[in-house]
């Protein structure tokens, strides 16, 4: 039993001063130019299609549903950081695309982001960055997105950021 309480006192712990310090300052970058980390996902994912992404591609790739991210979407319509556009074959479907604006807020909340990834690697090196995310994601999959994970692609940034970070 006292393993079983000292485990429960330290996951809580990391719950309430970590995991959620962690998630504030991650996301600190997108709110400090007036979106959530979720709206700047959005704005990446449309800067990082390789052709055509739709609405449903958005909502599959973040495994949420289409209204949860037509309401994101519609945010940044409003705020003029993408529009849509309609397909030519079938205009019932449209395309995403980021304004000028939008382009620009994404590139400067993904620049500060792999800033700050750079800055950590001063203290903890890429390799134990790595390490941690592996554990962290082993851990979600076989207790957390058990059932999600056999459902939903898994979405990975990592390749991809290396590669617009060494630009």
């Amino acid at each position: 039993m006292n393993e079983d309480m000292e485990f429960f006192n330290r996951f809580s712990h990391m719950y309430l001063h970590g995991f959620k310090n962690l998630s504030d300052m991650f996301a600190e970058p997108a709110t400090e130019h007036g979106i959530t980390l979720d709206e700047f996902y959005i704005l990446y994912d449309i800067a990082e299609a390789k052709g055509k992404i739709r609405l449903m591609d958005i909502a599959e790739s973040h495994g949420v549903t289409r209204s949860a991210i037509s309401r994101l979407i519609g945010r940044l319509l409003r705020k003029d950081y993408l529009y849509q556009e309609a397909e030519d074959h079938d205009r019932r479907n449209k395309v995403l695309k980021l304004t000028p604006e939008g382009a620009r807020i994404e590139h400067e909340v993904f620049t500060e982001l792999v800033q700050r990834n750079r800055e950590w690697r001063q203290s903890f090196s890429l390799a134990k960055q790595y390490q941690t995310l592996n554990l962290v994601e082993e851990f979600m999959d076989k207790f957390v997105n058990e059932n999600a994970s056999k459902q939903t692609k898994k979405t990975t940034y990592a390749d991809t950021d290396l590669k617009r970070a060494e630009a």
